[in-house]
């Protein structure tokens, strides 16, 4: 099974992405277990909170990889990673334990960043643009420092999945 993440700023267009993705396909998606427990919440989530979040996010791409091998399926698509919950650890508590670092390292089979290159969309969990900006900032100089190949994808959402599927298709 082979694992695509998508990563980049709030409001950048990777649920619409990942749904996209897996209804072009036919395949499954994992969606952000971040943003769920939040919303259940309603705060600021705890150092303990966010690890136990990547924890969770990690036991759910397994759960849904094992799934779908079992349907014949070769990829699913990962709407988020503990890279992300390690960003909202370091930016609202700053610091974050080792064992959420090295989550953060997880490796994926095609990570792609989604551009903000559209209006942002307070939906009532999001900051602001500015805040998207940074973070966007941030993810691509974490992956360039990881090393770790990824691929912008911008444009409409049918032009993102037509790069997306062409970055499937090659391998990357």
């Amino acid at each position: 099974m082979r694992r695509l993440a998508l990563l980049g700023g709030e409001s950048s267009g990777k649920t619409t992405l990942a749904r996209a993705l897996s209804q072009r396909l036919a395949i499954a998606w994992v969606p952000e277990y971040g943003r769920q427990r939040w919303e259940e919440l309603r705060e600021t989530l705890s150092v303990a909170e966010l690890v136990e979040v990547a924890r969770r996010q990690v036991a759910l791409e397994d759960a849904a990889s094992a799934q779908a091998a079992a349907q014949g399926q070769h990829w699913l698509v990962c709407d988020t990673t503990p890279l992300t919950t390690l960003q909202y650890c370091l930016h609202d508590h700053g610091q974050a334990p080792d064992g959420l670092r090295a989550l953060a390292r997880r490796p994926y089979d095609l990570t792609v960043v989604c551009a903000g290159d559209f209006d942002f969309v307070q939906d009532g969990c999001r900051r602001d643009d500015g805040f998207r900006a940074a973070q966007q900032a941030w993810t691509l100089a974490r992956l360039d420092e990881m090393g770790v190949r990824h691929h912008v994808v911008g444009g409409d959402v049918p032009q993102r999945v037509e790069r997306v599927l062409a970055l499937m298709d090659a391998g990357a």
